[in-house]
């Protein structure tokens, strides 16, 4: 092996070496940012419900937020479901199986807030998350003890805390089925999670305690803040067909309402555009409050264009150096267009010949 590596240098000059070196190197580090984009985006769950609806890569994920008294209640998206359904029989989308809970479409409604909690022990103040429809489907949660909110279940009064508010609460996480007060009302605590960790967390809006109950108890019995967030999954059977029907059924026409569509957010495209909106993506004028999911994806769009930007760079060498090196080969050759042509001929010729004779000599057999 020494020998082999000892005459193929008798034949690199230390200059070639180097380049050749630095060259690979770029390509490695490429391919480092590239396996560490992949890892982070196999853990942004929440952006990816259209791969777990469909396998076959024909769903979007769509997500609407509103600013505050844009939409009056959720009576609205009710209205909205039903003129999808009509937009997607005039586009001639319906089900194929005869299953009869077979959906085309799933979706949830959300509202932040705040809420008081009272407890045998205690009391506290924390942030709350008011749902509807399949939320737990968009934004899985790792459960420390208990169950989900069922959608059966959202009128009525069940509610899911994380750790720390169990702990401060009972002295424990494990408090699936007591109860606790919002407003002299009783809800009972369905379940207890583990509240996700983390620089971008922390800053995306989970550094306190939060809790998830029904949005009608929000509503009713603590205090909603901002306006309401939609979340939907549904047929995308050609590019942008789910974006432009979900603007329309919503009637996103103004800045009180941003619509994104989460399947195709960290794709080449949408980089880009990230990037181009560098120093003023942070300034808006809109009316609306993120939650603390969309906050978390708006980080990691600004990490992966970071990323996109550095692997440009560090492909830039490499392209450029084999471009180099071709054009000094093509200079040094000993060939030329003209004679490559007729060797490239010739050998067709070759080819066709023997595939006759061949043919001839198979019909003669047979």
């Amino acid at each position: 092996m020494r020998g082999i590596v000892k005459r193929v240098l008798q034949y690199i000059s230390v200059k070639t070496l180097i380049l050749s070196l630095l060259a690979f190197g770029c390509l490695f580090l490429a391919g480092i940012l590239s396996l560490c984009q992949l890892q982070l985006k196999q853990g942004l769950v929440e952006q990816d419900m259209a791969a777990r609806w469909s396998k076959k890569k024909d769903a979007a994920q769509i997500s609407a937020f509103f600013a505050q008294d844009q939409v009056e209640n959720s009576t609205y998206f009710r209205n909205a479901g039903a003129e999808l359904d009509q937009a997607l029989v005039t586009a001639s989308i319906t089900l194929e199986e005869e299953n009869q809970d077979a959906r085309l479409w799933m979706d949830a409604i959300s509202r932040q807030g705040k809420v008081s909690l009272v407890s045998e022990r205690g009391k506290a103040e924390i942030n709350a998350i008011g749902i509807k429809g399949d939320f737990f489907q968009f934004h899985p949660m790792s459960l420390v003890s208990g169950t989900y909110i069922s959608q059966d279940s959202l009128m009525k009064d069940g509610i899911m805390m994380d750790e720390e508010t169990a702990w401060n609460l009972f002295g424990s996480n494990d408090v699936a089925g007591m109860q606790v007060t919002l407003n002299g009302v009783p809800h009972v605590i369905v379940g207890v999670f583990e509240r996700p960790e983390g620089r971008i967390h922390r800053a995306a809006g989970l550094e306190k305690a939060i809790c998830f109950l029904g949005l009608d108890s929000l509503e009713q019995y603590g205090t909603a803040q901002g306006g309401y967030f939609y979340e939907i999954v549904m047929p995308n059977p050609i590019k942008g067909f789910a974006l432009s029907t979900m603007n329309q059924v919503l009637k996103a026409e103004t800045t009180e309402v941003k619509i994104v569509e989460n399947s195709t957010r960290y794709e080449l495209l949408s980089l880009i555009k990230v990037i181009q909106g560098f120093g003023t993506r942070s300034m808006s004028s809109e009316s609306i409050i993120y939650p603390y999911w969309e906050n978390i994806a708006r980080g990691y769009e600004d990490i992966f264009a970071l990323f996109l930007v550095i692997k440009t760079l560090l492909l830039l060498y490499p392209a450029v150096l084999f471009v180099i090196v071709m054009v000094k080969l093509y200079q040094r050759r000993t060939w030329s267009i003209g004679k490559a042509i007729h060797v490239m001929a010739d050998k067709y010729y070759e080819m066709e010949t023997k595939r006759r004779e061949r043919k001839e000599k198979q019909s003669y057999q047979d």
